[in-house]
Order: C-alpha cells, then sequence, then structure tokens
C-alpha cells in the first residue's frame, strides 16, 4: 500500500538528482519542465528533509555540501539499472526417457 506522498518523495528525488547534474535552479527548472520558484520550493523541501543546505551558492553554480554528495551516491546506486546474473548452476540431473 502507497502514502499519498509516495510521489511527492520520488518527485523530489528526482528534482534534487538534477539539481546535482546542473548546479543551478533555472537549468533544473529547464529540464525539469518547471518554474525556478517550483525548484527552489522543492529544495528548500529537500533541506528540511534532510537537516542539509545540501547546495550553496558559489558564484554562478551551486556548489554541493558533503551530505548531498553521500546522497548523490546513495540515489545513483538505488535508481541504477539491474545488472544481469547468471543463473546459479543447479545440482540436479535430469534424466530423459523415451
Amino acid at each position: 500500500m502507497s502514502r499519498p506522498n509516495d510521489t511527492t518523495d520520488v518527485e523530489l528525488l528526482r528534482v534534487f538528482s538534477t539539481l546535482m547534474d546542473e548546479r543551478s535552479l533555472a537549468r533544473a527548472a529547464t529540464r525539469l519542465g518547471r518554474s525556478r520558484d517550483a525548484v527552489d520550493t522543492a529544495l528548500r523541501h529537500l533541506r528540511r528533509i534532510f537537516g542539509d543546505p545540501l547546495l550553496l551558492k558559489d558564484g554562478p553554480r551551486m556548489a554541493p555540501t558533503e551530505r548531498a554528495l553521500a546522497l548523490e551516491a546513495s540515489l545513483r546506486l538505488v535508481f541504477a539499472p539491474p545488472t544481469q546474473h547468471p543463473p546459479p548452476p543447479t545440482k540436479r540431473r535430469t534424466r530423459w526417457r523415451a
């Protein structure tokens, strides 16, 4: 059973991932098809949830905090495409009878 905020939570993570890629509110907003204010609001929610500024203004771009870098690494593992593993070898023998 899903909670009503599940979609919102995933959307916030999508905004975070885009911000980490772009390091700019304006470019992230353009890429997400949202207003700059909407992305800024999402970043404020993320900051509150994680108790960290996550991205700080650094000239024309934004610089990630240590917490943001750790979160990004975790998200990349979670959302990475699954790898294909060969099935484990079986110890059973199959006998064919005619």
